[in-house]
């Protein structure tokens, strides 16, 4: 199997157990009564770390404030601060998670929650080749360029049709090509 589609299906497994994990109607959550973009303000530059957690929570209030329940964020032991999870026991349908998660995403964005940034002109190439075929095969697909690219993904994983048994074998067509 090559390299890049174990990157192509691991790509689309986060995506699947992502939404697979948001939901519920556990009111389990506490709400933190700071306001968010506050804290993402006043955090000191100085420290990643703080500044990250910040952002995560500032991402984690929009969420709650859109009636998702999303966990307090963790910092390892490390310092590298940990990808928002949803409360235990929520379920929710993507459509439910995605414009909630639209409207919240600016907070996170850029964030590489305790992984170091790679070189992504490999992986710019094989999504640039993805976008080029499904659109040869009939569907709407932005190409990403090097400053897109995360943003791109974010975009792909939500309006892509997943649901769609003709989508899903275009997807694996061209994600598949060598």
């Amino acid at each position: 199997m090559t390299n890049r589609r174990i990157k192509l299906i691991l790509v689309a497994a986060i995506s699947i157990l992502v939404l697979a994990a948001c939901g519920s109607d556990s009111s389990d959550v506490p709400s933190l009564g700071a306001t968010p973009t506050a804290a993402v303000e006043d955090a000191d530059p100085a420290s990643d770390a703080l500044d990250d957690e910040a952002k995560v929570m500032a991402f984690t209030q929009c969420m709650r404030d859109r009636g998702i329940e999303v966990l307090d964020p963790i910092v390892d032991s490390e310092g590298n601060v940990q990808a928002p999870k949803l409360a235990e026991g929520v379920q929710m349908s993507r459509e439910e998670w995605n414009k909630p998660y639209e409207e919240c995403a600016h907070h996170i964005e850029g964030l590489t929650f305790g992984r170091g940034r790679a070189d992504v002109s490999e992986q710019l190439d094989q999504f640039v080749e993805l976008a080029a075929c499904l659109r040869d095969k009939g569907y709407d697909v932005d190409e990403p360029t090097a400053e897109t690219l995360e943003q791109w993904g974010v975009d792909f994983r939500v309006e892509f049709d997943w649901d769609d048994p003709e989508a899903m074998k275009a997807y694996e067509e061209c994600s598949s090509k060598e």
